[in-house]
């Protein structure tokens, strides 16, 4: 984590509110404040906390030497030119257990940094550092100049270099990084005890020069110097094999090296230590590389200008060093765009009118009004198409987002929902993140990723949502996104979504989709059967794909021969559940998300046949009263289980279960029935003849799903 150039300006003494130029403080006569010694001026002083904390000035060693006293300096240099509160002072010297008389304590220790360091130094005027610091109310303050801080002069440095580096120009970045790297000795404050606020900032200034150290070896690798790094590379992989970055640094490099083999060790070195250690596979972006180097992408050369300029002068450059003792340099191959997108579906038939809506409402982000990203939530019930419909539409939009384009699945293979911190984890490492240095909250994760993606133009692609609080961590910010969210549930909670929903196809376009798996000729040979078939799945786009992939495998049958063996109800789900799709397991999936008392009001609705009902009748079947009732078909209504045949002003509105849903619900409740069966058999109570097992409803109002 680096600081801005911005800040960098701030704090290196350039005009802030209530500040002149020269640093000092106006007071409302426009008089000069800081004491007496300023009005001649401080004389010029050299501070140096890139390392073991050295301050000098003409020529003479000015550092300090009293223990508390530096850590107290230390402090003050973190805000340089801002006011410290004695609070804060006192928390960094102490760490929560300050003695009784702590705030006297502090000024004994401005009144040692006020003292000349040497006792041949006498007087206020003789350039120390106590000359610096001001007694303000509650707090102290410390004077510096812009070129007097090290730190300040490397920020400058970083920040120029990446200007350069983003204009082109890779020698005057590698230049500049190398001076501002120079500037290094060892850890920042190496020889101060430190408090919790300057432990963290060391930590930051840490992560501050190794990035700049990739930054400039990144520059080296535009310049076609891979070969003289391959050394640093390969220490550097070694100190850090958790690493990513350097990984695919070390892999690019070797690969323009000539040194395949040892690229892909390097990656396989780095997947062994992330599953051990961590138990997760490496990053989109290696994994992207790992497949580069073994096609031998032309992507991953020397551009062919470059590569002569390298070949015409190689012979003579001088090696490249490392900038600082025990730091060696890395490689940052310059990042694709990530397009995680999944293969679009080249025989996607129908669903025009809800792909044009989420294309127009995820390119409403133009919206010069907009400051939040684009919301677009496709539901409908399992199977019905969602996920491929929404690849569909993102492949349409992905010219609109060229910063890159992101999937995300929000279930794990065993069907569980996926943690968002876990999701953010894997976002933040996908973009080049460390992931070992994230946090654990998944609201700063959440921060992190809303401030990487503010002012870029992303397409999020978020698939089979559970809730809400699934989604509204991983938006990102700013109003140049757009998300994309499949659910089989409804989505309360996030502002300005635009809702599409996906009910059964029609039927003209699943006789189609059914032509295109099994054949033209063969569909349209008997287009009645085929609409029959392709009803006898409820236009389930998932229980039509089942069916056309069967017919195309069994060329002895005929559609007529496949509807008649689909059309008896206890025959239909075992014909669907015999092809590589697994339907039977997609719909029970949807039946095991439910509530308890959700999921045996279904088996009950189902068990009462292909009837659609309306809210009195499903109050008798389930001996519940009306209001009830309609409580629970509306939680059924929400998770795209049961959905609405008809509906007309001034009429009762009447549901249905759809149809390979209700036999899969009906399948559950007849193995519910047995199971109570055997259980009253076993407990020596058998059923009364006539009499079924009924579900209890007790928990009914007060369960959500």
């Amino acid at each position: 984590m680096t600081h801005s150039a911005t800040e960098s300006t701030h704090r290196s003494g350039t005009r802030r509110s209530g500040t002149d130029r020269d640093g000092s403080h106006p007071d409302s006569n426009g008089q000069d404040t800081t004491g007496s010694n300023q009005s001649q001026g401080p004389r010029p002083l050299r501070i140096r906390i890139l390392g073991p904390m050295e301050i000098s000035g003409q020529g003479e060693n000015r550092t300090p030497s009293a223990p508390m006293a530096r850590r107290l300096l230390a402090a003050l240099l973190l805000h340089a030119n801002e006011q410290v509160r004695t609070s804060t002072l006192i928390d960094e010297l102490w760490d929560g257990e300050p003695p009784r008389l702590a705030r006297k304590t502090i000024q004994t220790y401005v009144y040692q940094l006020r003292k000349p360091p040497h006792p041949a130094v006498v007087g206020t005027g003789a350039g120390g550092i106590g000359e610096r610091v001001e007694t303000c109310p509650n707090g102290y303050r410390i004077r510096l100049a812009p070129d007097e801080l090290d730190l300040w002069q490397f920020e400058r440095h970083l920040a120029r270099a990446r200007v350069d580096l983003g204009d082109g120009d890779p020698e005057s970045a590698a230049r500049r990084l190398r001076v501002g790297l120079a500037l290094w000795r060892g850890d920042a404050f190496a020889d101060i005890e430190t408090g919790p606020a300057l432990a963290a900032r060391v930590a930051q200034l840490a992560d501050a020069r190794l990035g700049a150290v990739e930054l400039r070896v990144e520059a080296d690798l535009r310049l076609g110097r891979h070969h003289r790094l391959m050394g640093e590379l390969r220490q550097l992989t070694a100190d850090h094999p958790l690493n990513e970055e350097f990984a695919a640094q070390f892999m690019l490099a070797a690969y323009r090296s000539g040194q395949r083999g040892t690229a892909l060790e390097t990656f396989g070195q780095l997947r062994r230590d992330l599953v051990d250690e961590l138990g997760i596979e490496p990053s989109h972006r290696l994994q992207r590389l790992q497949r580069d180097v073994l096609n031998e992408a032309p992507a991953l050369d020397l551009a062919p200008d470059r590569a002569t300029a390298v070949r015409a002068t190689d012979a003579q450059a001088a090696p490249v060093a490392p900038e600082a003792p025990g730091m060696p340099a890395a490689v940052l191959p310059v990042t694709p765009v990530i397009a995680q997108l999944p293969a679009d579906t080249p025989d996607f038939v129908g669903r025009r009118a809800e792909l044009a809506r989420i294309v127009t409402h995820a390119k409403s982000g133009s919206d010069p009004l907009l400051t939040a990203p684009q919301v677009v939530t496709v539901l409908g019930q399992a199977g019905s198409g969602k996920s491929t419909v929404t690849v569909r539409a993102a492949h349409l939009l992905r010219e609109h987002f060229a910063d890159g384009q992101f999937h995300v699945r929000l279930h794990d293979e065993n069907d569980r929902p996926t943690d968002p911190a876990a999701a953010l984890r894997s976002l933040l490492r996908d973009i080049g993140m460390r992931v070992y240095e994230l946090p654990d909250q998944v609201d700063e994760l959440a921060r992190i990723f809303r401030s990487w993606s503010a002012d870029r133009s992303l397409l999020l692609v978020l698939d089979d949502a559970y809730g809400p609080e699934q989604v509204l961590p991983l938006l990102p910010g700013g109003s140049l996104s757009a998300v994309l969210v499949t659910s089989r549930v409804r989505l309360p909670g996030l502002p300005g979504a635009a809702n599409v929903e996906l009910g059964p196809m029609e039927t003209d376009d699943a006789v189609e989709l059914l032509a295109s798996l099994a054949g033209a000729d063969r569909v349209g040979a008997d287009v009645d059967a085929a609409r029959q078939t392709v009803r006898l799945t409820g236009n389930l786009a998932l229980g039509v794909r089942a069916v056309g992939e069967k017919l195309a495998a069994r060329r002895m049958w005929s559609v007529t021969e496949l509807a008649a063996r689909l059309a008896p109800e206890n025959h239909r789900l075992a014909e669907l559940g015999s092809g590589s799709l697994d339907v039977l397991g997609r719909l029970a999936g949807a039946c095991a998300r439910l509530a308890e008392p959700d999921s045996q009001a279904l088996a009950g609705l189902a068990g009462a046949g292909a009837v659609p009902f309306d809210i009195p009748r499903a109050a008798r079947t389930l001996a519940m009263d009306t209001w009830a009732a309609e409580l629970l078909v509306g939680r059924l209504l929400d998770h795209h289980v049961v959905e609405i045949a008809e509906s007309a002003p001034g009429a009762a509105t009447v549901y249905r279960i759809p149809e390979l849903l209700r036999l899969v619900a009906q399948t559950h409740a007849h193995a519910r029935d047995m199971a109570d069966a055997e259980l009253r058999l076993m407990s020596g109570t058998p059923l009364r003849a006539g009499q079924a097992a009924v579900p209890c409803f007790t928990s009914v109002l007060s369960t959500t799903a």
